[in-house]
């Protein structure tokens, strides 16, 4: 009896450790929202985010920091993402096109330069992880994009109106069952290639909202996600970014 009360003690013990070692890894990566200004980007390096892939991390040619401002290349596709995962807070992003030639498709045509920030991202590092997209293409900032899974109700809104229309018509429906956008409701707020931009992104409970330059173009609500990383994108060509910044909520 002693015997198997020692393996019973023994086993409690051991579930008891694993319990409270999964405690404190969860607590160690759960969400914070500021309660004062809090500047992700230092202007100096790139403390406190971390590079995916990883062979895109500095000191590779994709990132880079330099007098006070973080460039990438655009390539390979991938992010830098926080450390920390953050929840109903208002994000400042400013960011500005290089001026070089844009990227070409496949028969040569100039295409749209495209980045974008990604909100509540989660789960493992991917191309593209799960999260909700501020878009950064040229001509759409403050389009959403949803990734891995997300919803928004404007975009399951979009999906069924799409879904009506689409009849018997098999490739509309697959088009409309696929959609993953919700576009700006203004004309494009961008500057023009070299010129600053600023995005101000609220994120409060389960609703986004984009302001590009002062305008409100976009508001998503229901949004299954509500915190997790922020992520910059490096999606095709050269972009810098600049302040970095989050505020409380009423701030």
């Amino acid at each position: 009896m002693n015997l198997e009360y020692n393996r019973s003690m023994k086993s409690k013990v051991s579930l008891l450790a694993i319990a409270a070692l999964a405690a404190s890894s969860i607590s160690a990566l759960a969400a914070t929202s500021p309660d004062a200004p809090v500047a992700l980007f230092n202007g100096t390096d790139l403390a406190g985010w971390t590079a995916f892939p990883a062979e895109a991390a500095p000191p590779a040619d994709t990132w880079k920091v330099e007098d006070g401002v973080l460039r990438t290349t655009g390539k390979p596709n991938g992010y830098v993402r926080t450390d920390g995962r953050y929840r109903d807070y208002k994000l400042t992003v400013e960011w500005r096109w290089v001026p070089v030639p844009p990227p070409v498709d496949a028969e040569g045509k100039p295409r749209n330069r495209n980045s974008g920030v990604l909100l509540h991202m989660q789960g493992e590092d991917a191309i593209w992880p799960k999260s909700i997209e501020a878009q950064l293409m040229e001509t759409n900032a403050g389009d959403f994009y949803v990734i891995g899974g997300v919803q928004t109700a404007e975009i399951e809104a979009i999906r069924d109106k799409a879904l009506s229309a689409a009849g018997a018509d098999e490739q509309a429906k697959t088009r409309a069952i696929n959609n993953r956008r919700a576009p700006r409701k203004m004309d494009s707020s961008e500057k023009p290639t070299g010129e600053w931009n600023t995005y101000v992104i609220t994120c409060r409970g389960d609703s986004v909202t984009t302001v590009v330059n002062g305008v409100e173009q976009n508001r998503a609500t229901k949004v299954t996600v509500d915190e997790g990383h922020i992520c910059l994108q490096s999606e095709g060509a050269p972009i810098e970014f600049r302040t970095v910044r989050l505020d409380p909520l009423g701030q």
